[in-house]
């Protein structure tokens, strides 16, 4: 399944690109090929080999979508452990170990082998469109041209360079796709960005060489004034509506820089939504050509299916509401999310899946956050935990956590979900050895993948056959002891439990003194938290040496005897064997034992339902719109004739007036209806599903009024977050101290992790090869922090696969 439907979306991307190289010269420049205004033959080879593969590649790729849990994702997660009569020597000669070459990423700029191929085809279809007009120009020209040899070459400039920039404006929304044929290659949403944003700057350079050449050529011909008016009978209109929607090319670029984007969130989305919409319609009416509009065309299909498509199905199938609560202490927000009536099971996610959310209240804006919980653990929520600290005090998040409450309070609170969005590839578990760094909420990328690692092991190790696990070592870093307790138990199960222990190395430091100091009392009725009043002013070090009791029964993690002490916790509970016994009866379930396979294919099934109106039905309209004749006669005394086929006034009236006119009706209509549509359809779905699970939480609470409760969820979201929420007893152990990333690497190193590459064994060829242990090291948290760890991995000397992560694209 998983190879049938890669290999259909490699090919229906191959279609395509070989339409976009050919397309100018088998369309636009053959004879035979006349039809502009009117339904022809360029229209059947442009919806059999441009939006028929666009669209069937899309229904595919949803398809295969869904069985990550079956296919992808279970196949990597395999890996994590293999029979001990397996060596390493034989896990090295069959490549059991090794990551894919595609997924090997360059040392420098940290991008893979595929991103490269794929800029590099990116790169070359663009120069192709570029050169072509030119080439084609230039042989074709006239022997009786009277303008200047640097006129003729800047127009052919212009022309190719505005050839070159329709095209990437097709191509460039369809690398910002959630879902794509690009996506079943391999490629992640992460992946592409940089390529999207890269395109983006190639349609500004096209745009910027096209506005110039031919101002220069219209310049040399003294036609200055009279391509720049509004009298009707030039180019003039157009061409300024070509400047303005330059103009709104360069205002988008500036406002997607990374420090406007990051720190001014909500003016990068706003503004990029609508200077995008005044740069497409300005480069259509500053060029009404069909050629154009059908660049555009089947990305715009895609990317308005991609932003309603998720909406609708997660309308259909999450409840309307979510409950949340607000630790001060930690300064997290905490956010449980449920089905809809627990009728159904949500769509399974996986280990570096994300989702957006939206609070009519704070705006209109969709917001990513990281999924920190594990699906296989109840199939029937999500969790997410969102760092607040640092925020200003009109950010969406600071104003969501004064909504959430305090104090341990919960709030229900409507939200709209979209998502599930996750395309990550899980191949680096074939590596013998993963390291993760990671500073504050960074931890939630990795929860869900730990405990499946867990799950997947616990599970092989049931089956009686020695196994060898992969080796784990997880070093972060929190700024206050409070926020180990807010993602519920998992840091002090993955220091307790041995299903965990066993296979996984895990270093917490703490960098400051609480806020407001706590003391954990255990008394008859079990352990009560207290907060206690902070002194008046005393130093950060000064603080955490008050509050962290060492306690030498902790046993010793990576690195600790040349450290800082571990400590058992600011509380005065020291640990005891009992809480290794903690977790003995805690089943670690897997995807397969939760049944992800059955509801995969219920969600396929719905998405795929949705899928198909929102696409045939918007393009049906299209081609429906396209054999309209929109264009009419008028008899000699300035009645309405009778409407005719294949016909436009440009045939009796020849001037540029007309044919813009013409040039708009029958190149622009289609394409406008479609839009609309395709909007009508996608707004509708969403009203009729959140109204469905509107009436149905409205009946629950009617019903819980009157005495029944089955049909009450308030108690069940708050029991799901209660169980998100771990009470403080100072039983975690953690270092109060700043994590030293080099040091780490250093004793890293010193416990030969990451110089299994220095090993040689003989090939089949019987070459020497230096192989051996693989080693990946992952890095989360904030840009401060990823660029740290980085420069420190760049100079360590060792051999790893790197990797940077961030909480949500």
């Amino acid at each position: 399944m998983v190879e049938t439907y890669k290999l259909i979306a490699a090919m229906s991307a191959l279609v395509m690109i070989i339409f976009w190289i050919g397309d100018y010269e088998w369309l636009w420049m053959n004879q035979k090929v006349v039809a502009v205004y009117w339904v022809g033959i360029r229209d059947y080879y442009f919806w059999g080999y441009c939006i028929s593969p666009s669209i069937f590649s899309h229904f595919v790729t949803i398809w295969g979508h869904y069985y990550r849990a079956d296919s992808i994702f279970q196949r990597s997660l395999s890996q994590v452990s293999w029979p001990s009569a397996l060596t390493l020597k034989e896990r090295v000669s069959r490549n059991l170990n090794k990551i894919s070459i595609w997924e090997k990423k360059d040392s420098y700029f940290g991008y893979t082998v595929k991103y490269w191929l794929l800029s590099f085809l990116a790169f070359a279809v663009n120069i192709v469109w570029f050169v072509q007009p030119i080439v084609h120009s230039r042989v074709n020209e006239k022997e009786d041209v009277e303008d200047s040899e640097l006129a003729l070459w800047a127009a052919y400039i212009g022309y190719g360079s505005g050839y070159a920039a329709m095209g990437a404006c097709g191509m460039i929304l369809l690398l910002v796709l959630r879902r794509s044929m690009l996506h079943a290659l391999g490629f992640t949403y992460a992946d592409l960005l940089p390529l999207h944003r890269g395109m983006g700057f190639a349609i500004i350079f096209w745009s910027t060489l096209h506005t110039v050449g031919y101002m220069v050529h219209i310049g040399l011909d003294n036609a200055l004034a009279e391509e720049i008016n509004f009298d009707g009978e030039t180019r003039g209109p157009q061409n300024i509506v070509g400047f303005v929607a330059l103009a709104a090319m360069f205002a988008m670029a500036i406002l997607s820089l990374p420090q406007v984007r990051r720190r001014f969130f909500w003016l990068f989305i706003v503004s990029h939504r609508y200077l995008t919409i005044i740069s497409f319609a300005g480069t259509l009416m500053h060029y009404p050509y069909f050629m154009t509009w059908y660049y555009v065309v089947p990305s715009m299909c895609l990317y308005l299916a991609d932003r309603f498509i998720p909406k609708i199905v997660q309308a259909f199938s999450v409840g309307r509401e979510v409950i949340c609560s607000f630790d001060e202490n930690s300064d997290i927000v905490t956010i449980v999310i449920t089905s809809r009536n627990r009728m159904e099971p949500l769509k399974p996610y996986y280990p570096g899946d994300y989702i957006s959310l939206q609070l009519r209240s704070l705006g209109e804006i969709y917001h990513p956050f990281t999924i920190a919980s594990y699906w296989p653990d109840d199939p029937y929520s999500m969790t997410l935990y969102i760092r607040t600290f640092g925020d200003s005090k009109n950010s969406w998040t600071r104003q969501l956590a004064e909504i959430c409450g305090q104090d341990g309070k919960s709030v229900v609170l409507p939200m709209n979900v979209d998502g599930v969005f996750g395309d990550r590839m899980h191949d680096y578990l074939c590596s013998d050895e993963i390291v993760i760094f990671a500073a504050g909420a960074a931890i939630t990328t990795f929860m869900p993948l730990i405990k499946s690692i867990a799950a997947r092991i616990d599970a092989e190790a049931a089956s009686g056959v020695p196994q060898n696990t992969i080796r784990m070592y997880l070093i972060c870093t929190f700024r206050y002891e409070s926020e180990l307790y807010a993602y519920g138990d998992f840091l002090h199960q993955i220091t307790n439990d041995v299903r965990f222990t066993s296979w996984l190395r895990t270093n917490i430091h703490v960098s400051r003194a609480e806020k407001n100091p706590r003391i954990a009392i255990a008394n008859a009725a079990g352990t009560k938290t207290q907060d206690l009043t902070p002194p008046a002013s005393p130093t950060e070090s000064e603080s955490i040496k008050t509050v962290a009791q060492e306690d030498t029964t902790v046993p010793q993690l990576l690195g600790d005897s040349k450290r800082t002490p571990i400590v058992s916790g600011s509380g005065k509970i020291a640990f005891d064997n009992n809480q290794q016994y903690r977790y003995k009866e805690r089943i670690l379930p897997t995807f397969l034992a939760a049944d992800s396979s059955r509801v995969s294919t219920l969600h396929a099934t719905r998405d795929l339902l949705i899928t198909a109106a929102l696409l045939i039905i918007p393009f049906a309209t299209y081609i429906g719109v396209r054999y309209a004749p929109i264009e009419g006669r008028w008899d000699e005394n300035g009645a309405w004739a009778q409407l005719t086929w294949n016909w436009c006034r440009t045939t009796e009236i020849y001037d540029q007036n007309m044919t813009n006119k013409c040039m708009w009706n029958y190149t622009m209509t289609p394409g406008v209806a479609q839009i609309l549509v395709a909007c009508l359809v996608g707004y509708l779905l969403m009203f009729i599903g959140r109204f469905v699970t509107r009436r149905e939480a409205n009946a629950a609470k009617v019903a819980t009024d009157d005495g029944a409760t089955s049909g009450n969820t308030r108690p069940y979201l708050e029991s799901v977050l209660r169980a998100q929420i771990m009470d403080y007893d100072g039983t975690i152990a953690f270092k109060p101290s700043r994590l030293d990333v080099e040091m780490y690497i250093a004793d890293l190193i010193a416990n030969d992790v990451g110089m299994g590459q220095t090993r040689a064994l003989r090939n089949d060829a019987g070459k020497e090869e230096l192989v051996g242990k693989t080693t990946t090291v992952f890095v989360g948290g904030p840009d401060g922090f990823l660029d740290s760890v980085e420069k420190a991995n760049r100079k360590a000397p060792w051999s790893v696969d790197f990797h940077r992560e961030t909480w949500s694209p």
